[in-house]
């Protein structure tokens, strides 16, 4: 077989086409960013692009989620630009890898659910007249990945211990065949140890999951190209041209408002270390988390209808003033959310995330708060702790 000699890449991961904020469908956003990472892609002549999971931010997208998709693979392949994907912990597996044969015709690889080096999780990508190896490993939940007398019987540190090994195992199976001859590609949808997740509404989704370390990413890959942490960074333990969270492509939830989005562009060459840039997107609506006082609240009211994005407004209340949100809605058009702040609330006021000290049942309470207004909190905390203890979480 070929060797690369060069290639350029562009690495996108987190879509989550097909998210609502507040009731509010952000597909619109999500095309429009798809259009400015599509035209990105032509204008850097880039050779293959990898979307490395959360694609859709739910199992059952919707049409015009879909055709969002669709249209970008659409017209990258128009271009003469091949994709592979993977799927991520919001997606179907089985939806994707239904249409991946036919997705195929548009040039896209897509590997839904886990497949070994010999079915299919390892293949080889003709890129004009040369080849690049991949390994593609997509999300894999880790009560799935451990037996249930596992859960059971091993204390969480021997969990996590056997959960890393399976890892392990799993890219090692993947990247067996991989040569320093060869540009190798890693992609996975998974939390590395260290990670730092944006300080998002998200955090449910991702504390207390099971982390993998740097050390199972082989030598002989020449770029990881990851998904599942929304926040750009690296990998600790890998330089910092070795392995790239992408982010996610838009402000997905106030808990991202001022977070700068991005996809990465790479370029390998077979035996060097890969050069990397990030490239900042602008498409999508920018997301903003306002502090009022009571007594500011209709100056402020006046000075924020005209902003352009989406709001959240923390108003700070001697008491609870029903209504409230819809009369300043009649003002400030853009406005999705108030948060009334009564005395002696401040101490949830946007403090950095320490995930370390964060407990699943206190993410949960969180995740109340914020998505349900804090309904049936009293009711359901205490039984999630109850079925959290019975588990041995």
């Amino acid at each position: 077989p070929l060797t690369l000699a060069h290639m350029k890449l562009l690495h996108t991961a987190d879509w989550h086409a097909g998210r609502s904020l507040h009731g509010v469908d952000r597909t619109p956003e999500v095309r429009e960013a798809l259009g400015e990472v599509a035209e990105l892609a032509k204008q850097e002549a880039v050779d293959l692009v990898v979307v490395a999971g959360d694609v859709y931010d739910n199992r059952n997208p919707s049409a015009a989620a879909e055709d969002a998709v669709y249209e970008f693979f659409l017209d990258i392949s128009r271009a003469g630009i091949p994709s592979v994907v993977i799927a991520g912990n919001h997606d179907s597996p089985q939806r994707l890898d239904a249409v991946g044969d036919l997705l195929g015709l548009a040039g896209v690889h897509v590997v839904g659910a886990f497949r070994p080096a010999g079915g299919g999780g390892a293949f080889e990508l003709t890129l004009g007249a040369e080849r690049v190896r991949v390994a593609a490993l997509p999300f894999l939940s880790e009560r799935r990945m451990l037996a249930a007398g596992d859960v059971i019987e091993k204390a969480p540190g021997e969990q996590v211990d056997h959960y890393r090994g399976v890892m392990r195992k799993l890219v090692d199976n993947l990247t067996g065949a991989m040569t320093p001859a060869h540009v190798n590609l890693l992609l996975m949808h998974t939390t590395f140890e260290g990670a730092t997740l944006a300080n998002s509404e998200y955090v449910f989704h991702s504390t207390n999951s099971y982390t993998v370390p740097a050390s199972v990413v082989p030598d002989v890959v020449s770029y990881a190209a990851l998904g599942h942490i929304h926040k750009p960074q690296g990998v600790q333990g890998l330089a910092e041209n070795k392995a790239r969270y992408p982010g996610s492509l838009l402000q997905l939830d106030f808990g991202e408002a001022g977070d700068g989005k991005s996809v990465v562009v790479a370029e390998l060459a077979a035996g060097r270390p890969a050069e990397y840039r990030l490239h900042e997107l602008s498409a999508g609506k920018k997301l903003a988390r306002v502090v009022v006082a009571e007594d500011e609240l209709d100056r402020r009211a006046l000075d924020l209808a005209s902003f352009p994005g989406w709001l959240k407004l923390v108003v700070r209340l001697q008491r609870p003033r029903p209504g409230l949100k819809e009369r300043l809605q009649q003002t400030i058009p853009n406005l999705l959310v108030v948060e009334q702040r009564l005395p002696g609330e401040d101490a949830a006021d946007e403090a950095p995330l320490d995930l370390s000290a964060l407990s699943l049942a206190d993410s949960y309470r969180d995740y109340l708060r914020s998505e349900r207004g804090g309904a049936g909190e009293a009711e359901l905390v205490p039984l999630f702790r109850t079925l959290e203890e019975e588990v041995g979480a």
